[in-house]
Formats: C-alpha cells, structure tokens, sequence
C-alpha cells in the first residue's frame, strides 16, 4: 500500500507540471514583446526584383537599446565595395503608428519612416526596399 501511495505522489507530481511557455506577464518567452525592427537586416528586394549577391551584403542592424547601424554595399568597376560614404549610424523609436522615427548621427534632427513588416516578421519593408531578417 505504501509503495502504491508513493507511486501514485511521484505521478501526480510529473502530471502537475506544465511545460507551457505561455505567460500572461511575458516572463517565458522575451521576444513576445519584442520591437519587431529589432534584429539583423539584409537587403533582400529593390522595387520587388531581388538584388545581386553583394548589393544583398547591404545591411541594417537594430538593437534594443534605440541603436542601429546601416552598412551599405555595392558594385564598383565590377568589385562588391563598401560603401563608406553612405554607412551610418544612428537612434531610432517607435512612433506607434507604423512609422520609426530615424535619426542618422550627426544630424539635429530625424525624420518619421513608414516601416512595415511581411511574413511573419521576416521582411521589413521601408519604402521600395525589402529587408530580409537574418
């Protein structure tokens, strides 16, 4: 009897527990409440047609911290370069209301950027540009 009740406590004891990850409080599972920009972006489309290999190396990086880095790549005398003069860095927030305001470093001030997301949140789309999550 004593080994039936023993038993019948080490079952309950597995049956009690519960591996779902789903909290009301968000403390399981961080990137529920994630900003979606956060993340690493490759450039992946321009005006809906893809892009070649090295304009692809063409990326932004946003971090949670309001940061973001902008590299840019492209084709010079058939050679994939970076492209120095056009890479930045800079701030940027959440409107709210499907626009992030951007602001390079060095400027005074910023500009409010209509950014969408597709797929899931695996395409970022700002303007005629689709940046693919990586």
């Amino acid at each position: 009897m004593k080994r039936f009740i023993l038993l019948s406590f080490v079952i309950l004891s597995f049956i009690s527990c519960s591996s779902d990850d789903n909290s009301d409080d968000g403390t399981q599972n961080p990137t529920q409440n994630q900003e979606p920009i956060i993340g690493t972006w490759n450039l992946a489309k321009d005006n809906g047609f893809d892009v070649n290999a090295c304009t692809g190396q063409s990326e932004y990086v946003f971090t949670s911290d309001g940061k973001f880095t902008f590299t840019e790549y492209s084709t010079v005398n058939n050679q994939c370069t970076l492209n120095s003069q056009n890479s930045h860095n800079g701030e940027w927030t959440n409107n709210n209301d499907g626009t992030y305001y951007i602001k390079r470093h060095g400027y005074t001030s910023g500009t409010d950027a209509p950014i969408s997301f597709d797929n899931n949140n695996q395409d970022m789309i700002i303007g005629r540009y689709t940046w693919a999550r990586q």
